[in-house]
């Protein structure tokens, strides 16, 4: 994913998924989150978060949302969509 990250032409809008990765079902970890960090800076890529599963990873939305908040503290500009059709039902 690095690599490709780094192959990315720089200023290109890039689709991450904050947690619960859609298909794989594998997350980055704090660390791997940290580097993916680095290199969207080095290469000023545009970050688009889906967040649709917040909760379903670890069973807690403040350590799902780990990557959008560690973004923010970084000063990263990125978008982000958020949907609670998933985790927020009765």
């Amino acid at each position: 994913m690095l690599a490709d990250l780094k192959a990315a032409e720089e200023g290109s809008v890039i689709c991450l998924h904050a947690c619960a990765h859609n298909p794989t079902g594998v997350d980055p970890s704090e660390e791997d989150w940290k580097r993916i960090c680095e290199v969207v800076k080095e290469r000023k890529l545009l970050p688009f978060f889906d967040a649709a599963y917040l909760g379903f990873a670890s069973g807690d939305y403040d350590n799902d949302a780990f990557a959008i908040r560690y973004f923010v503290e970084q000063g990263v500009t990125f978008l982000l969509a958020v949907s609670f059709a998933k985790n927020m039902v009765l």
